[in-house]
């Protein structure tokens, strides 16, 4: 399979070359320089993404692929680092021929925190944030976790690497690709997908202020996913009502509170039963004109949302019962934070 290089977004970066110039901690110019990648300039978010270590010279990346936002060269050990929290940081060794790389095996392993959702321990419907270190991930059985500012990976074999980083809920990203350089053998191997999540039908019972409704609803790693529209179809005419709009040109969903929610039809559709495959979703989430970070997914067009995630933006009250299996929806009530 050929590599895409990029996902969303577009391109433009810009470096930082630091030096430490006391006699002891000297560096060559081609082994000490740190390079700083911004991938999201062009979406108006004016930081920088990642840093790169031992950066020997840079290659005009439009050269190789428009959507690139840098191609570096490379001496080891290289370490990746990561400037702000986000979704995906992923780093694949690849293959290079021409223009095209193809992933080696699995992403790299990464060191770090990481920031992760589990159900409550008295309540599995709520849900309560842990930080652990990256290594004990393996442990648990979770939704997208969040990595933490300083997240990084340290390459030592020469070759050709991909860097792919994303924000929640956030359309774009940042892309890099890395050559370091020395003798290395590469094998080719198709490109390993971006991850993706299992969705299975939810097996919950839901009632609506008291009324039993039926959604095709998922769950997604222990969460309960809704269509976004299913839920602003349901309490519409509440005072929890919102209105849902797409903003063409920006690509983003628009959730305005407070507004009668104008039906497009195939809301509250009945689902098949069957399971299915959600990718995240990277479009923004703007709420009443400020950007919102909401975990969605995006199953067969539609996107679903946590409901928990829904309910706090609009105060909407959020009841579980463990013994009946039952998700209570009240527009009467106000939500409990965890």
């Amino acid at each position: 399979m050929k590599f895409t290089v990029k996902n969303a977004g577009l391109f433009l970066f810009m470096f930082m070359l630091l030096a430490i110039l006391s006699p002891s901690a000297a560096f060559a110019a081609e082994e000490g320089v740190l390079f700083r990648v911004q991938g999201y300039e062009d979406m108006g978010i004016d930081h920088y993404d990642l840093i790169v270590s031992n950066v020997t010279k840079t290659v005009d990346e439009k050269s190789v692929d428009e959507d690139l936002d840098a191609y570096l060269v490379t001496s080891a050990p290289t370490e990746i680092t990561t400037l702000n929290d986000a979704a995906i940081f992923s780093v694949y060794k690849v293959s290079k021929n021409g223009n095209t790389y193809q992933a080696i095996d699995e992403p790299l392993p990464f060191s770090g925190k990481v920031k992760i959702w589990m159900p409550g321990p008295t309540d599995a419907a709520e849900e309560v944030s842990k930080i652990i270190d990256a290594s004990e991930l393996k442990n648990y059985e979770v939704d997208m976790p969040i990595l933490l500012k300083g997240c990084k990976v340290t390459l030592t074999e020469p070759g050709y690497y991909h860097i792919y980083q994303a924000y929640e809920a956030r359309a774009g990203s940042t892309t890099v690709i890395i050559h370091v350089e020395g003798e290395g053998t590469q094998a080719e191997s198709p490109l390993a997908p971006i991850p993706s999540a299992a969705a299975k039908p939810t097996a919950s019972i839901v009632l609506v202020n008291g009324m039993n409704t039926s959604f095709d609803a998922y769950n997604i790693n222990g969460n309960n996913y809704f269509k976004l529209r299913d839920l602003a179809r349901i309490v519409n005419g509440t005072e929890k009502q919102f209105e849902v709009e797409w903003n063409t040109d920006k690509k983003a969903i628009n959730l305005i509170s407070n507004t009668p929610y104008t039906a497009v039809g195939g809301e509250m559709t009945k689902g098949d039963g069957k399971s299915k495959t959600a990718s995240l979703n990277t479009s923004k989430i703007y709420q009443d004109g400020k950007e919102v970070s909401l975990t969605a997914y995006n199953i067969n067009g539609n996107n679903f949302f946590k409901l928990r995630d829904i309910a706090r933006a609009f105060d909407i009250g959020i009841t579980w019962d463990d013994k009946t299996n039952t998700v209570g929806i009240d527009t009467t009530q106000s939500y409990v934070a965890q």
